[in-house]
């Protein structure tokens, strides 16, 4: 195949997209954006907020009879920052019929800090919603600590009956600890997200992004997509000779003629970390995205034209698409 009809395009611009809601891929563990390629460029880099606490948040009793103190913490929900006031006095629910009650501290995205009560039983259960067990929360809201009471007689919380543990009784921002899936437009978890909310499902995450707008690469040539390299080498023993192998990923280059090399659009974008896709024929699907920080070197020959060698410098290896 010829690559006559050969297209190469970096990213000149790029398209913002505020703090949107990331769906769940149905796994509870990678959630998705809907716009793939997500954006590095100096000022466009995306901003992930998973629902959780960040800072502070301690949880203690209150004076008085079935109340919990809450410490100033920071944290998302819903996608906004909070920064909430210390607590001094939340009030929790006893049972009334039987003798065990779990009770959610929780907090909503207008930073307000209530609790909500589970279904009394006569024993505690681990299942959301369940007979002693602790209640789901309300979509939107993060948990910041679960009051276990096992009497229904009124009388102060303990220490012993508040629990903190992250991802069990407390929701984190920061844990799971999330990824981010650039090429994918994507966010994944290191483990699924616990279903606590409403209806089952898990904390919401929350994004602000930017694509990149794409433009020719005019007067480009000699595309070279990164690779994996693989080398060996070997060690001589008394007994035997012994290999070991190991490998390396090289960059990905290519060539651009310029006309003055200042005011080349190609030019003006060095050192930023930008998205290169590259089609062997403009006509098909099938091409390879290549992201990195874009190095040149400029030669200016004597009655020759002006050359730019430029080097993408990724991360990682390309994404070959075969549509």
């Amino acid at each position: 195949m010829s690559t006559d009809n050969a297209l190469l395009e970096f990213e000149g611009g790029q398209n913002a997209f505020p703090m949107t809601a990331l769906q769940d891929s149905g796994d509870a563990q990678t959630f998705e954006s809907g716009e793939e390629l997500w954006s590095q460029a100096a000022g466009f880099a995306p901003v992930v907020r998973p629902d959780g606490v960040l800072t502070g948040g301690a949880c203690t009793p209150a004076s008085g009879n079935d109340a919990v103190a809450v410490a100033a913490f920071t944290g998302f929900a819903s996608g906004d920052e909070l920064a909430v006031a210390a607590q001094p006095s939340v009030a929790v629910t006893r049972a009334s019929v039987d003798t065990h009650m779990i009770n959610s501290i929780v907090c909503d995205s207008a930073g307000d800090v209530t609790a909500v009560a589970g279904t009394e039983g006569t024993s505690f259960s681990e299942d959301r919603g369940a007979a002693g067990g602790p209640p789901l929360i309300p979509a939107g809201s993060i948990e910041l600590a679960q009051v276990r009471l096992n009497s229904s007689a009124a009388g102060a919380v303990a220490q012993t009956e508040i629990f903190q543990l992250p991802n069990r009784h407390q929701e984190r921002a920061d844990f799971p600890v999330p990824t981010v899936d650039n090429i994918a437009g994507a966010v994944e978890f290191s483990s699924a997200l616990p279903l606590i909310h409403t209806d089952n499902k898990p904390k919401g995450v929350f994004a602000s992004f930017a694509t990149p707008e794409f433009i020719e690469a005019f007067d480009a040539y000699d595309f070279v997509p990164s690779e994996v390299a693989y080398s060996s080498s070997s060690k001589q023993t008394y007994n035997r000779v012994k290999n070991s192998r190991s490998q390396s990923l090289n960059n990905a280059t290519f060539n651009v003629d310029l006309n003055d090399g200042i005011s080349d659009t190609i030019a003006s974008v060095q050192g930023q970390e930008l998205y290169f896709r590259f089609y062997p024929d403009k006509n098909r699907p099938q091409h390879i995205i290549e992201q990195g920080v874009l190095a040149i070197a400029r030669t200016y020959p004597a009655g020759g034209d002006i050359v730019a060698a430029c080097t993408i410098n990724v991360n990682e290896k390309g994404k070959e698409v075969a549509l």
